[in-house]
């Protein structure tokens, strides 16, 4: 297993950040390495002193003296241990924390940074339990590393130096199971790194499930039958337990061919031999079976690790590869900032064809051109598929354009600060997000530090504040998980809130009031029409009601902008439109084959 694995220098690199306590921890792994080496020595001590005593029936004063020596200076040094343990304890505990922690806020930046169209190919689940799993498998390495791998090595080392100046012949002999048990350890680790990898995926399957059915809970409470449900996600977890299963069975074979016993009866053994010669004394002989405790150490924590350190090693890989995953949408170097307060807001598509990344030749837009001016209210309309949200997505800059450029007040967009360019737009969509916590919190994320006192006048505005202050905590009443304790046109409401309180000099209205009945409808409307005025709107609806009034209506088949003009100017002039009003039944446009 190569240290140069991009997962160990990770691991190692995040631990240097806390360079102080890495010192400080080293130097407690090497005292209480030497502290460790010691006790096999005084084994020797005092093994040859009650030698000597017994065979020369006679315990000297010399030999008392040194007796009560090694055993006070055992006692000492075993106190001493406990504190040096303790203290090192604690300086891994904290090392790997702040790894940990590292791990997790860079993770989550990556995962807000990261494209719109790369979240739109991944589970959500897969990638949230990639950030989960390196979170704690972090700490956890860190722990195996500092607190176990580097002290066993520093102690084979150090054993080696004392062993060789006792006595060469049992060194070699202590050392004599290392083939065999490194050897071992190695063809495991290749046979199970490849086979720990697919389990994994079965692990990560059994997940997305779990989350998929979670999220979609409605589904279930509609169609009960939990046995169905149930059924599913048994088999996704057997299939994964019995993968895994089978491959810790050969986990257990290994341990079960831990060399321990091997070496324990090589060095007994040979060491009895030794002494019968006269090669070495008793006491050296007990002290190599202290020794000996370093050599298997190693082995016996790469047995325990071994199960677990493949899987552990890939979920931190997994986290390095997530982070490597390139990100498009990003500033450029010659990025300008500009000014809420000097944006006029005029919006100009020149020539733009878009198709997503995975797909050759496909085009969803193709050398589409308008222009929306200054306070130019301007709906779009089209059959499903015709790329009404995909303009939407890249005018907020969701993705950029293949071909082509997007300006705003004469300059692209993507030569502008992505923080800057978005907080002079505002968007109310069909459906909005919220998040589990308070009103006023979710009306907030369109102005982090608006004030109470804004925050009210904004939901006053978006006629909101209707139906919050009936609710028993008003403002601070919790909304649940998206929303879920609101009805459609309350949630709405509070969208229009968040826009209205963000102030934008552009507005994005994609279908917002398509999904609601003709009451909650006029109550939104009241707050879109106050959130238009004096903006630069862009408007995707159905609702012939909502885009005859508009400045400018675009008319989109097909990825293609076919036509544009006012209301009148396109019944005239554009067959495409004359044909949507036509299909209209009840206030919409219905989608039809051509």
């Amino acid at each position: 297993m190569s240290l140069f694995k991009p997962y160990l220098r990770l691991i190692f690199r995040l631990a240097m950040k806390n360079r102080r306590r890495v010192v400080a921890l080293s130097f407690l792994i090497v005292i209480s390495t030497a502290v460790r080496l010691a006790e096999p020595y005084l084994y020797k001590v005092v093994v040859d002193a009650l030698t000597d005593g017994l065979l020369s029936h006679n315990f000297s004063e010399a030999i008392l003296h040194t007796l009560l020596l090694a055993v006070g200076v055992w006692f000492c040094l075993s106190i001493l241990n406990n504190i040096l343990s303790s203290q090192s304890n604690f300086l891994v505990w904290a090392i790997g924390n702040d790894s940990s922690q590292w791990v997790h806020i860079t993770g989550f930046k990556k995962l807000l940074r990261m494209d719109y169209f790369r979240h739109t190919q991944k589970h959500s689940s897969r990638i949230c339990k990639i950030i989960d799993d390196a979170d704690s498998t972090m700490w956890e390495m860190t722990n195996w590393w500092f607190a176990s791998f580097v002290p066993a090595t520093l102690g084979f080392v150090g054993m080696l130096a004392i062993a060789f100046s006792v006595s060469w012949q049992m060194t070699l002999v202590s050392l004599s199971i290392l083939p065999m048990g490194l050897g071992m350890i190695i063809t495991i680790i290749r046979r199970a790194e490849g086979e720990q990898h697919k389990v994994n995926k079965l692990w990560e399957k059994k997940s997305e499930h779990m989350a998929d059915q979670v999220a979609n809970v409605i589904t279930y409470k509609l169609n009960q039958d939990e046995r169905a449900f149930v059924k599913v996600q048994e088999v996704h977890m057997n299939t994964a337990v019995h993968a895994q299963s089978e491959l810790n069975k050969k986990w257990r074979i290994a341990e079960m061919l831990n060399p321990d016993s091997i070496g324990r009866f090589m060095v007994m053994g040979m060491g009895v031999y030794f002494v019968s010669k006269g090669t070495i004394t008793l006491g050296i002989l007990f002290m190599f079976m202290g020794l000996l405790h370093e050599i298997l150490v190693p082995l016996r924590i790469l047995g325990d690790k071994l199960p677990q350190y493949s899987r552990r090693a890939r979920q931190i890989q997994r986290f390095i590869d997530l982070m490597d995953e390139p990100v498009t949408i990003t500033d450029s170097p010659r990025a300008q900032k500009i000014s809420p307060r000097t944006v006029k807001g005029k919006i100009e598509f020149k020539n733009v064809s878009f198709k997503y990344p995975t797909q050759e030749g496909a085009y969803i837009l193709k050398n589409v051109s308008f222009t929306l001016e200054s306070g130019q209210h301007v709906a779009m309309i089209g059959r499903s598929g015709a790329g009404k949200s995909t303009i939407m997505g890249l005018l907020t800059r969701l993705y950029d354009p293949t071909e082509g450029g997007i300006l705003l007040d004469g300059i692209n967009i993507k030569d502008l600060k992505q923080a800057d360019f978005r907080a002079v737009i505002g968007t109310v969509l069909q459906e909005h997000s919220l998040y589990s916590e308070s009103i006023s919190q979710n009306i907030a994320y369109g102005r982090r530090a608006a004030t109470r006192a804004q925050i009210k006048k904004a939901a006053r505005i978006a006629a909101a504040d209707e139906f919050i202050e009936k609710l028993p905590l008003g403002y601070d009443t919790l909304v649940g998980e998206r929303g879920v304790r609101l009805s459609g046109g309350e949630r709405q409401r509070l969208a229009i809130a968040r826009a209205v309180l963000k102030n934008p000099k552009i507005v994005i209205l994609d279908e917002p009031t398509s999904a609601l009945d003709s009451m909650t409808e006029a109550q939104v409307q009241k707050g879109l029409v106050h959130l238009m005025q004096g903006r630069t709107t862009l408007t995707i609806a159905h609702r012939l009601a909502t885009v005859r009034n508009s400045d400018k209506i675009l008319v989109l088949k097909n990825g293609e902008l076919v036509a544009q003009g006012s209301h009148l100017e396109l019944l005239k002039t554009s067959d495409d439109y004359s044909r949507m009003v036509e299909l209209q039944t009840g206030g919409f446009l219905k989608d039809s084959d051509q």
